[in-house]
């Protein structure tokens, strides 16, 4: 049954995504600045932040802290985005903070403006995990960095995972421009960089004027082998024989990200707490394989990046034929790029459309996939089904026993279907 504080949740949706922070620095002051209550990792990016905030929180837990945690966007519910402990928030607590921050919305004075879903949920998110006595938290960035509502806190350790063409529209239309949105959370303290792809000039610069450490993966920092069985060194730890639950090839970048920034939080590591920490750690709706006839296999891929990392750990995995796939893309996105890479994963792809008001409808993405096929040559069959739950139906049986769905495009798709396709 659906609370008032989700209702209340939902009713701000119509508000859309208007960046800034003074409604958020309003709230937060008014609240007494819960954000100050403990240490944070900062997670930036176009790709692997949930990741790398997932593995961080974990990671923070595995050397005795109480660690937070807080994600976007979710697949089971509001209180996924809030973790302690490696567990979602309970409603009563989250609810609870939801409500706390209703009533300071009401007290704010009108010339703020309306505030926004995302807004709310991270000053309830900030507000929750002091609540909860959390020592340390992992903060993902919602879009971009800049004016993202999670730039409200000063933290002593910054992760940009790595920077493409997204959101181009709000973030600019050059990979330099949109690194310039996503490292104007820098404030001082240490910077962990992911692979920036001739962006390193860049980035040394903006930690100089900052005053800020950088630490670039495969300079200071290194990792080397596969999921499975794979090596991370550090200035203060060499670390052999790790393993994720995922055969993600992707996630390996995302965990050496992840150790490289608490070494710089907390100090030096210990190996067997990383070891245990990322063994443990589970990433929701990133290459997740649900056993069954058909397999079933679910990622949030919703860009042409993380598309073309889906491809290369997708090789690794050997899907069955016949091979379906079943995408929602929003219309925000690269859509004809992500397309190019996908339709050569199927044999036949199941365009439909995600609930939020975003997506694009079954209907143009069909068209546009078509449009790929013809351009890369592929022997795609390409299918229109508007409703998720009808096309999931519809991907299975043409997957028969036999062969295996693939699901992706958008974290909403994986939202909607989390039920009928057994994410939960």
């Amino acid at each position: 049954m659906t609370t008032d504080w989700e209702r209340y949740l939902e009713s701000l949706a119509a508000f859309g995504m208007r960046p800034g922070l003074e409604r958020v620095s309003a709230l937060l002051d008014g609240l007494g600045r819960p954000q100050d209550a403990y240490r944070v990792v900062h997670v930036v990016g176009t790709n692997g932040k949930s990741s790398t905030t997932r593995y961080a929180a974990a990671l923070l837990g595995a050397h005795g802290l109480r660690a937070g945690a807080y994600l976007s966007p979710h697949l089971t519910g509001y209180c996924e985005r809030v973790v302690v402990d490696g567990r979602p928030i309970s409603e009563e607590r989250f609810g609870g903070a939801v409500e706390m921050v209703r009533a300071a919305v009401a007290r704010l004075p009108a010339e703020l403006g309306d505030t926004t879903q995302f807004e709310v949920l991270t000053v309830a998110a900030l507000v929750a995990l002091a609540e909860e006595s959390v020592e340390a938290v992992a903060l993902e960035a919602g879009l971009g960095g800049r004016l993202d509502a999670t730039n409200v806190v000063t933290a002593p350790v910054v992760v940009l995972t790595n920077i493409g063409l997204e959101h181009t529209d709000v973030l600019g239309d050059t990979r330099e421009t949109i690194f310039a949105e996503k490292a104007a959370v820098i404030k001082g303290g240490d910077v962990v960089f992911g692979r920036l792809d001739g962006l390193e000039a860049a980035a040394v610069e903006v930690c100089r004027r900052a005053g800020a450490r950088p630490w670039f993966l495969g300079r200071e920092f290194s990792v080397s082998g596969e999921p499975v069985d794979f090596s991370i060194t550090t200035p203060t730890l060499s670390c052999d024989h790790l393993r994720l639950p995922t055969a993600a090839l992707y996630q390996r970048d995302n965990a050496a990200l992840a150790v490289m920034a608490v070494e710089c939080l907390i100090g030096r590591l210990d190996a067997g707490a990383v070891r245990a920490g990322l063994e443990a750690a589970i990433v929701p709706g990133r290459l997740q394989v649900v056993p069954g006839r058909p397999l079933l296999v679910a990622d949030g891929a919703h860009n042409p990046d993380g598309i073309a990392v889906l491809a290369a750990s997708l090789a690794a995995l050997a899907l069955p034929a016949p091979r379906v796939g079943l995408a929602a893309i929003m219309r925000d996105k690269d859509v004809g790029t992500m397309l190019d890479g996908l339709v050569p994963l199927c044999d036949t792809l199941v365009c439909t459309q995600a609930s939020q008001a975003r997506s694009l409808p079954a209907p143009q993405l069909a068209a546009a996939a078509r449009d790929a096929v013809a351009r890369r040559g592929a022997t795609c069959l390409v299918l229109a089904v508007a409703d998720p739950q009808q096309a999931l139906a519809e991907a299975r049986r043409l997957a028969t026993p036999a062969g295996s769905v693939l699901v992706t495009g958008s974290l909403y798709l994986l939202e909607d279907l989390r039920d009928a396709a057994g994410l939960v």
